[in-house]
């Protein structure tokens, strides 16, 4: 579907569209891809941002169009297509696989569910996953920890990003902060 395999194999800067989930394109090296999700490494204004995972079945498009190529050469110039991890291995059997994969690598998970009818996103700590569920304790934008954990279904889970540029400034500053949440 899409070359994503092809685009992997090669190690190819594409354009990725979800145009039934959001407007904004995401642009990334694709890492791997299972028949349900695909992980890539975001890149955001020329720097490396983080890793996403998405369902393939909201991908609309993926493009590997001049300006990619132009930006693949200027990152390569700076240095950062070297940092790509691409022989990272992911589990992307299913969201419960990758989500418990990445939050033991990572600690801090944005979960998003932007299909809903009102879109939304969690940012936080996994406490644990169900067959169908993870319990999440997050936190609000202000760094304040929710006392309840919510329940997120994988169906409706579009996205999950970590180590992120938003997600590294917020750990740092619980680090010093000496903040962890308590698990419930």
């Amino acid at each position: 579907m899409h070359d994503l395999a092809r685009h992997q194999q090669e190690r190819h800067l594409v354009s990725i569209r979800r145009d039934r989930i959001v407007d904004d394109g995401v642009q990334g090296f694709v890492l791997a891809v299972s028949p349900t999700l695909v992980a890539i490494q975001q890149v955001d204004d020329f720097r490396l941002d983080g890793l996403m995972v998405l369902r393939l079945e909201d991908i609309t498009e993926v493009r590997r169009g001049d300006s990619d190529q132009f930006q693949q050469a200027l990152l390569a110039e700076e240095g950062l297509v070297q940092q790509v991890p691409f022989g990272m291995a992911f589990d992307l059997s299913d969201w419960s696989a990758v989500i418990t994969q990445l939050s033991r690598e990572h600690g801090y998970l944005i979960l998003e569910r932007e299909a809903n009818e009102d879109p939304d996103f969690a940012i936080g700590r996994v406490i644990r996953t169900t067959a169908d569920a993870v319990r999440f304790k997050f936190f609000s934008v202000v760094a304040h920890w929710k006392d309840i954990p919510e329940e997120i279904l994988f169906e409706d889970i579009t996205c999950c990003e970590v180590d992120t540029n938003y997600l590294t400034v917020y750990r740092r500053h619980f680090e010093r902060q000496g903040i962890e949440p308590a698990a419930k």
